[in-house]
């Protein structure tokens, strides 16, 4: 039986991942259209030869990969039989080329940085999607904003002589600051509904000035492509998502097959549209 469901990346947030998942094997999405499909190495395997031909460390071999539903197979890693890796590649292709995304979310289980002033939700950490997976070790308690390198985000001032940190940095420190000088995290069940306890965007957005607000406006705005994946926003926080997204016409044009709904579909549409017709220019 195939078990398809979405799951938030965390530290940083980069996207919601797919997953279609059977006993030794899964197939795992960040866009919808391009899929990774792994295979378990056992671990007697994996530990039979000191200088195996891939990493030991690693659980999972690449076997085949998805890209726009042409199925491309790999070499297999000697450990594994092929005949029961290419039925599972199979049983995989078949799962997500005739399922509708995005798949549901199931990680419920959050663990949240908590505001060192009130103890209520600060930033989000980690997620599981079992309650026995919250007794593994937990992450440290610090939030991780998304690398300048993988996230550009126009920063606030004019340009300057001197250096001035990236808008993620400067964001990811003021989140330490407001964490306190002992962080702590606790875990929570997420309800089957939005609610106001939890920071829809996975981050608090009120700060106490303009320079800090501006920050944190920012780096929401820029991510927007990304958290739109997420499911259960607020219509109202999505449609603000929606129009912070306007702005980034490829990201959308990307990420739009995992969206769970479209608050305003005339814009989003008129971003694929941009896209496509800035690529062909670019041609």
């Amino acid at each position: 039986m195939v078990r398809r469901y979405s799951k938030r990346l965390l530290s940083p947030f980069i996207g919601v991942v797919q997953v279609a998942e059977i006993a030794r094997a899964r197939a795992l999405s960040l866009d919808g259209r391009n899929w990774g499909v792994q295979y378990s190495l056992a671990e007697h395997a994996r530990l039979r030869n000191r200088q195996p031909v891939a990493d030991p460390t690693l659980h999972y071999s690449l076997v085949a990969t998805i890209e726009h539903g042409a199925l491309k197979t790999q070499a297999v890693h000697p450990f594994l039989e092929p005949t029961e890796v290419r039925s599972a590649i199979d049983c995989l292709f078949e799962a997500v080329t005739s399922a509708p995304l995005p798949f549901a979310a199931a990680d419920r289980y959050e663990y949240w940085l908590l505001d060192s002033t009130d103890g209520s939700p600060l930033a989000l950490l980690h997620s599981c999607l079992e309650e026995e997976e919250m007794a593994l070790a937990t992450p440290r308690p610090a939030w991780i904003a998304m690398p300048a390198a993988e996230l550009h985000v126009q920063a606030p001032e004019e340009r300057q002589d001197s250096y001035v940190p990236p808008v993620n940095y400067r964001l990811q420190k003021l989140v330490e600051e407001r964490a306190g000088a002992r962080p702590r995290a606790a875990w929570f069940e997420r309800p089957a509904h939005a609610t106001d306890d939890f920071p829809p965007c996975l981050l608090r957005e009120d700060w106490e000035n303009e320079e800090r607000q501006q920050l944190c406006d920012r780096y929401i705005r820029r991510l927007a492509p990304r958290l739109l994946m997420m499911q259960d926003l607020p219509r109202s926080v999505r449609h603000r998502l929606e129009q912070a997204a306007r702005g980034h016409v490829f990201d959308v044009e990307r990420f739009y097959p995992l969206y769970p709904e479209v608050v305003d579909q005339s814009l989003l549409t008129a971003a694929q549209v941009e896209a496509k017709l800035r690529r062909a220019a670019q041609a």
